[in-house]
């Protein structure tokens, strides 16, 4: 995990559905992408993951991209 801070990064707040894959695991999971930025997003509603998860999300109009789970908390995950 980068040790990069991107908190003030710009997002962009929105709503969207998206399929979220856990590395060894081929069954989507469905999630809410909250926001979007350059460094990374927020989703909420999905599978229980902690910190260092590897995993994949099939954001619509841009397509699968790998990412990290940076940070968890409650429902909510930072990737």
């Amino acid at each position: 995990m980068s040790a990069v801070d991107t908190r003030n990064i710009h997002r962009d707040s929105l709503f969207m559905m998206a399929n979220l894959y856990i590395e060894g695991n081929s069954s989507p999971y469905r999630v809410k992408v909250r926001n979007l930025s350059e460094g990374g997003m927020m989703a909420e509603n999905g599978p229980a993951v902690v910190r260092g998860t590897n995993l994949v999300i099939d954001l619509k109009n841009i397509g699968p991209v790998e990412g990290v789970v940076a940070w968890v908390q409650e429902d909510r995950f930072g990737i």
